[in-house]
């Protein structure tokens, strides 16, 4: 299967990056090596580099297999030159499978599930729109003017679009969202060995992960990855020791890969603010001087990027207003985008239903519609009302001696989680934007009343029962649901998993409108209402709205667009 061998070019590559900037860490003597780094924390900072690479290649190239091909053969140069640290490595890494025999049944439960067609509804709307468009030009100038969700610009994207083989495969593929579910899993487990009450924590939350997100692994949603990678920086933080380390660096990477694939995660950068603090007294000028350029390679490209797509510094958001480039997209979509997010997570309308004065409901009045939805998962309104109740939690613990120590050790990631939460409440509160806030905010509270050491209830075999028993009902809701009563043809879609593409709807003639703008540029509108108004594998100039105002700024799609309304003609 395909997926099995972009996994594995991933993990070697991953590990390979991550390797080398480790080495190099310590060779600056900006660490040392004394402690023990994981293996998922090298896969982790493999990732940032992978991601930091595509996104500043995009701006200059496609982001199609080409770059892909660049990045594995950078990662073969660096093995052939460094041959028995690369194995030794890879040694472990091995080692450590066979002591996690549980981590094997994750991987068949994914590696089923990601034969499936993608459920995503913004999948075919814009998340595979936009990875064509990277796959097939570089960045275009005024793109968000096509549609303005395709000026969303998600680092997770533009990864996607390198690793998607579209030319190759005959079809798009999406092996991120499972490299990392993966990944992130094989953390969870080893955090379930520990001798602290992380444990617990750790076995909850691969439990929620499983549950709500095993569906979308084979999806190119970048809601996974801003799931999964703040759960990753909240528990390594939970896991640190205050000497600076190795994972102090991953940290920083990580909280900057957050902000590139989802902005809505800029709160997790909160984190910075506690643990610099704790060991600022060990960062040297080397030290900042890295961290600076680290931060400036990672966020610029995508600065960068979200200018030429939008003409805005930061899309959607009209107010930073820097530039009047003429492909910039007029202000009145960009206000409406942006207020589109608020409005779908508190009422959960389409664009034809909306009304006006929506935005100007007192909380009063939208915080009892938003309650009345109805939830994604049954597990949603009980772990809100949980995070709610969080500070009467932890005014509880200040009554008692004992947990109020332990409190105090978790009060800083708690806050944190809490202003997440606060955030994403208040701005968009669709479930699925916030179970990393929601999640943090639930639970941290309930971990002093968890036994501390290991020898007082040793949580392994229950873990591994526990976590086995969830992993058998997935596997056996998808011999049910999908091979039994679906009858999904899994042989079929054994090599490539099935694949996005609006031909399931009917031929291109049957499923598009064809209008033409007022410039006489030729544009592609889906017709079958609110839920599939998707261009999905489209690559001709479509979009779920027609702009009788959109125009070329040249001869070619790589030239951009831009709209009459912003250049006044």
């Amino acid at each position: 299967m395909i997926l099995l061998i972009l996994w594995a070019v991933l993990a070697s590559g991953c590990s390979i990056y991550g390797l080398l900037i480790f080495k190099l860490l310590v060779r600056w003597r900006i660490i040392d090596d004394s402690e023990a780094v994981r293996g998922s924390d090298l896969l982790l900072a493999g990732l940032v580099l992978l991601v930091l690479f595509v996104q500043l290649a995009s701006i200059f190239w496609p982001a199609n297999y080409v770059l892909a091909s660049s990045w594995l053969a950078g990662a073969l140069i660096l093995a052939v030159f460094s041959p028995s640290i690369t194995r030794s490595y890879f040694r472990r890494f091995a080692l450590q499978q066979k002591q996690i025999p549980v981590f094997w049944l994750i991987f068949l439960v994914v590696l089923l599930y990601s034969t499936l067609e993608p459920v995503n509804a913004d999948s075919g709307l814009y998340h595979l729109p936009s990875i064509r468009w990277y796959e097939r030009f570089r960045v275009i100038p005024g793109l968000g003017n096509l549609h303005g969700r395709l000026a969303f610009n998600s680092s997770f994207l533009v990864a996607s679009a390198a690793f998607g083989l579209t030319d190759l495969a005959g079809q798009t593929v999406f092996p991120l969202n499972g490299f990392v579910f993966l990944v992130v899993s094989w953390r969870l487990l080893g955090q379930i060995r520990s001798a602290t009450s992380i444990r617990f924590l750790a076995l909850l939350l691969l439990i929620l992960v499983l549950f709500y997100l095993v569906r979308q692994v084979y999806s190119p949603t970048p809601d996974v990855w801003a799931t999964l990678l703040p759960i990753t920086i909240f528990m390594i933080w939970l896991d640190i020791k205050p000497v600076f380390s190795f994972r102090h660096i991953l940290l920083f990477m990580l909280v900057c890969l957050c902000i590139t694939v989802k902005l809505a995660t800029i709160p997790i950068a909160f984190c910075l603010l506690p643990l610099g603090w704790a060991v600022r007294k060990q960062l040297s000028s080397r030290t900042l001087v890295f961290l600076t350029g680290m931060a400036f390679l990672l966020i610029a490209p995508w600065l960068i990027r979200t200018t030429i797509l939008s003409g805005y510094l930061l899309y959607p958001f009209p107010a930073i207003d820097l530039f009047a480039f003429d492909w910039k997209i007029p202000l009145e979509r960009v206000q409406f985008e942006k207020d589109y997010v608020t409005i779908w997570g508190r009422f959960r309308l389409f664009e034809p239903e909306i009304k006006p004065g929506l935005l100007e409901k007192p909380a009063t009045e939208w915080i009892p519609m938003w309650w009345s939805l109805k939830p994604y998962y049954f597990l949603n309104k009980p772990t809100w009302v949980l995070a709610v109740l969080s500070p009467f939690v932890i005014g509880l613990h200040f009554l008692n001696p004992i947990r109020r120590a332990r409190i105090q050790k978790l009060l800083w990631p708690w806050l944190v989680a809490l202003i997440g939460f606060l955030f994403w409440f208040f701005s968009a509160p669709d479930y699925r934007f916030g179970y990393q806030f929601i999640w943090l905010t639930a639970f941290l509270p309930l971990l002093p009343f968890m036994p501390q050491r290991s020898d007082f209830w040793n949580v392994r075999p229950f873990s591994n029962l526990v976590v086995t028993g969830l992993l058998l009902i997935l596997l056996s809701v998808y011999a049910n649901t999908f091979l039994r009563k679906e009858h999904f043809p899994l042989l079929h879609y054994a090599i490539f998993p099935k694949p996005l593409s609006f031909r399931h709807r009917g031929p291109e003639e049957v499923v598009f409108d064809r209008c033409r703008t007022r410039s006489g540029l030729e544009v592609l509108i889906p017709n079958h209402g609110p839920l599939f108004l998707g261009c999905y594998d489209q690559e001709r100039p479509c979009s779920p709205y027609f702009y009788p105002d959109l125009e070329l700024r040249g001869n070619t799609i790589a030239d951009g667009f831009r709209s009459t309304l912003s250049t006044g003609k």
